[in-house]
């Protein structure tokens, strides 16, 4: 059987139901090392972005740092 398709992980990584319509993809994470880590993987991913607050965003730099780039762009030109 083919690896299961990244879509599928990411749906099932989401915890959207979709077994139903796979259940041979479940079969396979089941005995596929490579398939169960991409899966794991994207699943620590999905948890952290839900975890993310709106104090974790990066914020907007000073006016002085857009200065600064500005700069070395003329510079350089």
């Amino acid at each position: 059987m083919p690896h299961v398709e990244p879509a599928h992980l990411m749906e099932l990584a989401l915890g959207n139901d979709i077994s139903s319509d796979d259940p041979g993809g479940l079969q396979h994470i089941a005995a596929c090392d490579r398939c169960r880590e991409d899966l794991s993987q994207i699943t620590r991913v999905v948890a952290a972005a839900r975890d993310v607050e709106e104090s974790d965003l990066p914020s907007t730099p000073p006016e002085r740092v857009w200065q600064h780039i500005t700069q070395q762009l003329h510079r350089r030109q």
